[in-house]
């Protein structure tokens, strides 16, 4: 075996070894939003905070209907005013800001 042929099994191994332990914030799978029909609220108006501890500001938050966590962030939401507020640290990604985002949407 020569050396670029150890080097690329080297680069197989460590892509595969990085899917075993995926990074949540690096999940870039597509997905399909929920119909209107099945969304909490259909039109959301989304704000964006960036603090050191998500988890804090959304426990907190007044008025709220809800919220959901995950790792890097999280999200609340007040149904009659169809306002979502995701926030993250500063450590996050479009990726996350989607999840957030379609939880705010499904209101669970």
């Amino acid at each position: 075996m020569t050396a670029i042929d150890k080097l690329k099994c080297m680069v197989v191994v460590a892509l595969w070894a990085g899917t075993a332990t995926a990074d949540p914030l690096m999940d870039f799978s597509m997905f399909n939003p929920p119909e209107v029909s099945q969304r909490k609220i259909a039109e959301p108006m989304v704000s964006w905070l960036i603090r050191s501890s998500p988890e804090a500001v959304c426990t907190q938050a007044q008025p709220k209907d809800g919220l959901a966590r995950r790792p890097e962030g999280c999200v609340y939401w007040h149904l009659a005013s169809a306002r979502c507020t995701i926030v993250t640290t500063t450590h996050t990604s479009h990726s996350q800001l989607g999840h957030l985002f379609l939880h705010c949407l499904q209101g669970r």
